[in-house]
């Protein structure tokens, strides 16, 4: 055994992967100092750590560059790289040119990339892209202003019960023996460029299947991944690079954003029980409203229904009176579903309630978004042609 004293920044697999050469290692550890929480490592704290056999060997892998941008289009390309932890950052060595570039953060069983594709540069720059997929100039705009609100579309997060998230959305990989929404934007991107699904993820063995549009399955190397050992797989930092060198592409890029807005067909135009056997569609009709319901269903996707619902009682309305009235009452409706969204769901209420609508509201008086009633226009039935 040797002992090793843990510092500002180390988890378990940045040990593991330093001392032991394997990112999987990090249970051995955890086992024998008796660790059963991985994430309560304190600074100062000694660690018994296993001799490894040999020193650890960098492992070499190929990634797919870059081939989609908003400049041009590049030929197709794959590089060798490899990978190394210095401190918490987790840095990719350019074998073919020897450039070393910091990639992401370790934490905790994975990684975590901020990344640098705001959705908001692309929504701007890519809006042809986005035409392309027919999406609207008013769908456009809701993505628009939700941005800031996001993540960037290149953004990887490997340390958490979801194994793999990706995107402005962070679509998951899901939890153990549990659908995904990761599977189902690749499955979109797979559809609509077959050539980049296969350039991206396919040669490397990824393949996606969802049935819904919404949720599906990852499988490997034909291996469908449901259990945690499957799913585990995807912990790897190479996944991590793999993924965020495919949200630069722009195509992939434009799918994110179309599979982003699509997510209104799950709440937005479905008849609602709770709302009378009415739609939010029928109901809630500004571009306001739809980008504050889209910023909440990405947040808290339960609470949306059943907030407004609330928040229509408090206006002394109804569903059917709403949709049959020509007054617009959506101004009323929205002020008490945004003092209810604060607090609905209790201790898992919505985060940052108050300064997410705030940053949308901005966008009103900037002239980027509409508060009028039926000025969200959707092309949804054009693209279901």
């Amino acid at each position: 055994m040797q002992e090793y004293i843990v510092k500002a920044g180390d988890t378990l697999s940045s040990i593991a992967r330093s001392l032991l050469g394997a990112n999987g290692d990090w249970r051995e550890i955890a086992r024998i100092n008796n660790i059963t929480n991985p994430s309560s490592l304190q600074i100062g704290q000694r660690l018994l750590i296993p001799i490894a056999a040999t020193p650890p060997i960098a492992q070499i892998h190929e990634v797919a560059m870059v081939r989609n941008t908003l400049q041009g289009l590049y030929p197709p390309n794959k590089i060798l790289i490899s990978l190394a932890t210095v401190g918490s950052d987790l840095i990719a060595n350019l074998l073919n040119t020897g450039q070393k570039e910091p990639f992401a953060k370790t934490k905790n069983l994975g990684v975590s990339r901020l990344g640098i594709f705001k959705l908001r540069d692309f929504l701007i720059y890519g809006s042809g892209l986005l035409q392309q997929l027919q999406m609207s100039p008013s769908e456009i705009n809701v993505m628009l202003v939700t941005a800031a609100n996001e993540g960037s579309l290149d953004a990887i997060n490997t340390w958490d019960s979801q194994y793999l998230s990706f995107g402005i959305f962070q679509w998951t990989l899901g939890n153990a023996g549990r659908e995904g929404e990761l599977p189902a934007l690749l499955s979109s991107l797979k559809r609509r460029y077959p050539t980049e699904f296969q350039y991206y993820f396919g040669q490397f063995g990824v393949d996606a299947t969802s049935l819904n549009g919404i949720t599906g399955w990852l499988s490997l190397n034909g291996i469908r991944l449901v259990t945690e050992a499957h799913k585990n797989l995807m912990r790897q930092p190479i996944w991590a690079v793999r993924f965020a060198i495919a949200g630069m592409d722009a195509l992939v890029q434009s799918v994110q954003v179309l599979h982003a807005i699509s997510r209104l067909d799950q709440f937005y135009f479905q008849p609602s029980q709770t709302l009378q056997g009415f739609a939010l569609s029928q109901l809630l009709t500004s571009e306001f409203a739809v980008a504050l319901l889209l910023d909440h269903h990405v947040n808290r996707p339960s609470h949306v229904i059943g907030c407004v619902a609330d928040a229509i009682a408090r206006s002394s309305l109804t569903p059917a009176k709403i949709a049959q009235n020509s007054i617009d009452n959506e101004a009323l409706i929205i002020q008490n579903y945004l003092i209810l969204r604060e607090t609905y769901g209790g201790a898992n209420a919505m985060t940052k309630s108050r300064d997410r609508a705030e940053s949308i509201r901005k966008a009103i008086a900037m002239g980027n978004l509409s508060s009028q009633k039926f000025s969200f226009r959707s092309n949804r039935l054009s693209r279901f042609v």
